[in-house]
């Protein structure tokens, strides 16, 4: 199963990172690099959600108005950051939120509301993009597949923000409560 990073970046191409560029008043290379660097920090947030009391079941209800997203892409991106995108935010990332966005905007070079912009427009993305997958697996009325598949997702999403910058995968390390691995203090 591709990871949820993954699912994602498959539906942003070149025209979807254009319209983001347009949004964040940036070049497509600054683009690209922020959405690296976020994408894992949203599904990061997600994981450590789906590990808390009823975290599971959020996700899910956050999920289902969100399941559609992906077909709409393009008319998504061309409205621009979505008027409920800040609380989806405050739903994924909870008190980690400030912390993300920092990070996010240190490793991107993106001024501070443009990070809060880009990641209003990719958490609809990223809901959108683990509904459809857990819906092609017919797990999305699952609360415990939820919280398995984010678990892992998770364990990725550091991984990759790790491999873009090495303070995003401490900071996701600390946002999930995972202890450092001895490959990751290795590098």
């Amino acid at each position: 199963m591709a990871s949820l990073i993954d699912l994602v970046k498959e539906h942003i191409g070149p025209q979807e990172l254009s319209q983001i560029s347009e949004q964040l008043g940036t070049d497509q290379a600054t683009t690209q690099q922020a959405v690296n660097t976020a994408l894992p920090a949203l599904v990061g947030g997600l994981a450590n959600k789906a590990q808390q009391p009823q975290g599971g079941s959020e996700i899910q209800q956050l999920m289902g108005s969100h399941a559609g997203v992906l077909g709409g892409l393009g008319s998504l991106l061309g409205a621009g950051a979505p008027a409920d995108g800040g609380g989806i935010l405050g739903r994924i990332l909870g008190q980690n939120q400030p912390d993300v966005q920092q990070g996010v905007q240190q490793a991107s070079g993106l001024g501070s509301d443009q990070t809060r912009k880009l990641l209003m427009i990719l958490a609809p993305i990223v809901l959108g993009a683990l509904a459809k997958r857990m819906m092609n697996h017919g797990e999305a009325q699952n609360p415990a597949e939820i919280q398995k598949t984010l678990q892992q997702d998770g364990q990725h999403a550091r991984e990759q923000a790790e491999a873009h910058s090495p303070s995003m995968g401490g900071l996701l390390g600390k946002i999930m409560g995972m202890a450092e691995s001895p490959e990751m203090r290795n590098r």
